[in-house]
């Protein structure tokens, strides 16, 4: 497989949003129980409109959160992440595909730098960070059951918290 650069290009990209707590009342011998259907990620994408009306410019934003109550999960942190990003498709790209790919591809490229924003600052808590899973923008009800987050687990030779 070649790589080749991609028909939709991430102009910029921030947070608005970042919340982070840790719970006190986490069990490190326990095992974490957050699953997947416990975050609330939702998408929003729309075409920004300005005086060229062959731009192609659209604005994501992206939002996750989990905030369940500490005697229902032993999850180790409460958090809510939102990121908002412009993306500009390229003029040669489909016109009939131009918007799944700003909504597909847009909230993935959010969707993987808030997973690492938060697993970073998850990193300076005092219990191992969450690993997010992996997922799809691609509307497929089916494929959302059974997931679960899992707590990191230390490398050989690193300190665990």
């Amino acid at each position: 497989m070649k790589a080749q650069p991609s028909p939709l290009k991430c102009l910029s990209y921030f947070i608005t949003e970042l919340v982070l707590t840790a719970n006190p009342n986490h069990n490190p011998a326990n095992q974490v129980s957050l699953d997947f259907a416990d975050l609330m990620i939702t998408s929003t994408t729309e075409e920004l409109r300005d005086n060229n009306p062959k731009s192609r410019n659209w604005r994501v934003a992206l939002k996750i959160v989990q905030n369940i109550s500490d005697e229902k999960k032993n999850c180790p942190y409460n958090f809510a992440v939102s990121l908002l990003g412009t993306f500009v498709v390229h003029p040669e790209y489909p016109e009939n595909k131009v918007e799944q790919l700003a909504k597909i591809n847009g909230s993935s490229i959010l969707y993987s730098s808030a997973r690492q924003m938060l697993w970073d600052v998850m990193g300076n808590g005092p219990f191992r960070p969450l690993m997010f899973p992996t997922i799809s923008f691609v509307d497929d009800p089916d494929d959302s059951h059974g997931v679960l987050v899992e707590e990191s687990k230390p490398e050989p030779g690193t300190i665990d918290k």
